[in-house]
């Protein structure tokens, strides 16, 4: 069994088309498409001036083909815009964690302190200074998402990016389908801005992006979670989690060879496939972060 990542990536306008990469077998696309259009309704019909671009899983499944992996997507097609008036007004990236979803793998202690950890590791890239701010949760049983699937959550958001919980094996059935409670690992939900007059996505600063508004990050309860263990290091998946949250994409081939070694080219802690513990950020994870952030809150 090998952990695989992958993006799911609908338009707005309630059409949503997906670019999955070939190694996927465990979710279906017509489900997850549903879900989507779904939550968009659902928005539209709430007033919101905002709809979820996109959801990338991250899963734990067979692997078939010699090829993996070969992406080359460092960046999203959506991020973030400094000193934004409609979250805030600042150029911080505002971070929390959902006290309430808690994983019993682990001592949730140890659980925080590995998602700050993972926070830290972006936030002291040398290349740029965002920063990345820690805000109190209050309590609240954070999640929009679990809101709009009747799971708890809240119809709102304290934070840029949300460390939304562990969610029971049902949360991911919802989410992917048939078999996206055995699969799915993980979640990241990206939200974006849309004109409230047309809907249309905005980007107010002219970067040819759509604007983030926030992001949400769900991991699924039903595997086993540990500090520092190959399946599943909670570093690890947060640190790669996040740097989705940072409007990174997936790169790196990622191919098995005759001999069953398998090979990635480059390594990278956003390669779209879970191998092992990997804490740090390697050249082209540096390389691609600072493209997009070495000149914020600047373009």
């Amino acid at each position: 069994m090998k952990q695989k990542w992958f993006s799911m990536v609908p338009l707005i306008a309630l059409v949503v088309m997906l670019a999955v990469p070939q190694t996927v077998s465990a979710i279906s696309e017509d489900d997850v498409k549903a879900m989507l259009n779904t939550m968009n309704a659902q928005l539209a019909v709430a007033g919101e001036n905002f709809r979820v671009e996109m959801v990338e899983f991250s899963t734990f499944d067979e692997v078939g083909p010699t090829v993996y992996a070969n992406d080359r997507q460092h960046q999203l097609g959506s991020h973030w815009i400094p000193y934004d008036p409609n979250r805030w007004g600042v150029r911080d990236i505002y971070w929390a964690i959902d006290h309430v979803d808690q994983t019993a793998d682990v001592p949730w202690a140890d659980a925080v302190g590995a998602i700050g950890n993972a926070m830290n590791t972006w936030d002291t890239v040398p290349c740029a200074t965002i920063p990345l701010a820690l805000v109190n949760d209050y309590g609240l049983d954070l999640g929009y998402v679990q809101y709009l699937v009747g799971m708890g959550g809240i119809p709102g958001w304290l934070a840029d990016i949300t460390h939304a919980g562990w969610l029971p094996w049902i949360f991911f059935e919802i989410i992917g389908g048939p078999g996206g409670g055995d699969s799915i690992l993980g979640a990241t939900f990206t939200f974006i801005w849309t004109d409230s007059v047309t809907g249309d996505p905005t980007d107010l600063d002219g970067n040819g992006k759509n604007d983030v508004a926030f992001r949400e990050i769900y991991y699924n309860d039903e595997f086993n979670w540990g500090i520092d263990i190959r399946y599943f290091d909670i570093e690890t998946v947060v640190a790669h989690e996040v740097g989705h949250g940072l409007s990174l994409g997936h790169f790196g081939k990622i191919f098995r060879s005759p001999n069953g070694k398998l090979h990635f080219a480059p390594r990278a802690l956003m390669n779209a496939l879970y191998y092992d513990i990997l804490h740090g950020i390697l050249g082209t994870d540096n390389a691609s972060f600072c493209s997009i952030w070495a000149k914020w809150p600047n373009h």
